[in-house]
C-alpha cells in the first residue's frame, strides 16, 4: 500500500512539473464571463496539462484599457491572454507577442477579412479576432404596433415615435451609452456619420472642416435634444451598455442602442420583454447627407510578450481553442456575441439563436471603424469630454466641437 501511495505522489509531482498555469483577462458584459468559464472548463478537460485562471475585468473598456497600460508597462507576465478592444492593437502592439508565423495555425483565412485586418499592425499580426460587433437598434415591436408606428428609418422618426409612446406608456423613449467612457465615443461616431459628418479622416482632424462642421454640429445638437426634450432620460449620461440594457429589458424603454450581446438576454424566458423585441439598423440622419452608420466594435485576443515561452505556447493553444468554429458558435448561441469566423457566423445553430444575423450581415461587414491611431486613447478621451460636456449642459455644441478640433490637432499634428 505504501508503494502505491509513493508511486501516486511521484506521478503527481511528474505531472505537475510538466503543467503550466496561464491567466486570461475578460469582461463580464451580459453572459460573457459566464460563458468563458464554461469554455475554459471544456478546454481544461481537453488540455489537462494547462490550468487556466480567469481574471474578471471592468465592463468599462476605458477602465480596462488603463489597467492594461499598468500591467504591460510594469513588465508583469499576468495576464497572459488579453482581451483587446478592436481599437487597441496599434497602441499595445509593442507589448504583444508577434503572431505572424501563426496565421495558418489560427486558420485566419476563414475569418471576415476586416476583423483580421484590424489585428495587423505595421505588417505584423499582433492579436486574433474573437468576436465582432456593430451598433444596432432594439425596439419594442409590440408598442410600435399598438400606436401605429413603423420601424424608424431616420432619427427624426425615432424621436417622434419615442416621445409619443414614452409619454403615453410612462416609460423612457430611447436609451443609449452616454457615460464618459469609450462607449460614448462609439455612439458619437454613429450619430456623426449618420448625419454626414466626420471627426477624423485618414489621420487628419476634420471636425471643424467646412465640409463636415455643420453636420457635426447637427449630430451633437440632436444628441443633446434627445435629453433636453425627455426622449432620453437625463441619467443616460451615466449609462454604459448594461445600464441601458437593464432599463430596456425591464420594459422601461421603447428603443435602445446596443451591441448584439443583448439579444439573448432581452429574449430570455425570464425577460419581461421576451418576444416583444425587434432589431434593425441604426437610423439615418436628415437629407441630403444622412445615411445609416454602425460603429465597428469587437474584441480580439492577444498574448502578453512578458509571458514565459511555455506560457506563450499554452496561451496560443487557448486562443486557438476559443476562436475555433465550435467555440465561436457556442459563444454566439449562449452569449449573443457575433462570430468572426465566416463558417461559424453562417452555422445553423448561430442563425437559429440570432435570427437577425441573416438580415444584418451587411451591417457587420460595413461597420465603420473609429479613428485608427497608436494614440487612439487620447483621441477618444477628447471626443468623450467634448460631447459629454454638451450632454450635461456644460457647453454648447459649437463651443465643444471647436475646442475638440483644437485639442485633437494639438495631439495629432
Amino acid at each position: 500500500m505504501k508503494k502505491v501511495v509513493v508511486l501516486f505522489a511521484i506521478l503527481t509531482m511528474v505531472l505537475s512539473a510538466f503543467s503550466i498555469t496561464i491567466t486570461i483577462a475578460a469582461g463580464a458584459v451580459g453572459k460573457e464571463l459566464e460563458v468563458l468559464y464554461e469554455q475554459v472548463e471544456i478546454f481544461s478537460k481537453e488540455n489537462p496539462d494547462i490550468t487556466v485562471n480567469v481574471l474578471p475585468m471592468p465592463n468599462s473598456s476605458t477602465d480596462r484599457h488603463d489597467l492594461y497600460v499598468t500591467y504591460l508597462a510594469s513588465g508583469t507576465p499576468d495576464p497572459d491572454v488579453l482581451m483587446l478592444d478592436v481599437i487597441w492593437p496599434a497602441e499595445f502592439a509593442p507589448f504583444l507577442v508577434d503572431l505572424t508565423d501563426d496565421y495558418d495555425y489560427f486558420g485566419l483565412d476563414g475569418f471576415f477579412p476586416g476583423t483580421v485586418a484590424s489585428n495587423i499592425v505595421d505588417g505584423s499580426l499582433v492579436s486574433v479576432p474573437w468576436f465582432t460587433d456593430a451598433g444596432i437598434l432594439y425596439y419594442r415591436k409590440d408598442l410600435l404596433e399598438k400606436y401605429g408606428y413603423d420601424v424608424p428609418e431616420t432619427w427624426d422618426e425615432l424621436y417622434t415615435a419615442a416621445k409619443d409612446i414614452s409619454e403615453k406608456e410612462g416609460i423612457e423613449g430611447f436609451v443609449w451609452q452616454g457615460a464618459r467612457y469609450e462607449g460614448l465615443t462609439c455612439d458619437v461616431m454613429e450619430f456623426v456619420h449618420s448625419f454626414g459628418g466626420e471627426i477624423m479622416k485618414e489621420g487628419e482632424v476634420v471636425v471643424d472642416d467646412p465640409e463636415y462642421y455643420d453636420n457635426n454640429v447637427a449630430a451633437i445638437t440632436f444628441m443633446d435634444k434627445l435629453i433636453e426634450d425627455g426622449v432620453s432620460p437625463a441619467g443616460v449620461t451615466t449609462y454604459m451598455e448594461e445600464e441601458g440594457r437593464r432599463v430596456f429589458q425591464n420594459g422601461d424603454a421603447v428603443f435602445m442602442r446596443n451591441w448584439p450581446y443583448a439579444w439573448p438576454l432581452v429574449n430570455a424566458p425570464e425577460s419581461p420583454v421576451a418576444g416583444k423585441v425587434g432589431i434593425t439598423v441604426l437610423p439615418k440622419g436628415p437629407e441630403p447627407d444622412g445615411r445609416n452608420s454602425a460603429t465597428l466594435g469587437g474584441w480580439n485576443l492577444g498574448i502578453n510578450a512578458n509571458s514565459s515561452p511555455a506560457e506563450i505556447e499554452a496561451s496560443k493553444k487557448l486562443v486557438k481553442f476559443l476562436v475555433s468554429k465550435e467555440q465561436q458558435v457556442y459563444k454566439a448561441v449562449h452569449a449573443g456575441q457575433t462570430p468572426t469566423l465566416i463558417e461559424a457566423y453562417n452555422d445553423p445553430r448561430t442563425i437559429e439563436a440570432n435570427d437577425f444575423y441573416a438580415d444584418l450581415l451587411d451591417v457587420f461587414l460595413n461597420a465603420e471603424p473609429r479613428p485608427i491611431s497608436p494614440i487612439y486613447a487620447e483621441i477618444s478621451y477628447e471626443i468623450q469630454v467634448a460631447v459629454h460636456e454638451v450632454l450635461t449642459q456644460q457647453a454648447e455644441p459649437e463651443e465643444a466641437l471647436n475646442n475638440l478640433a483644437e485639442n485633437l490637432k494639438a495631439i495629432v499634428e
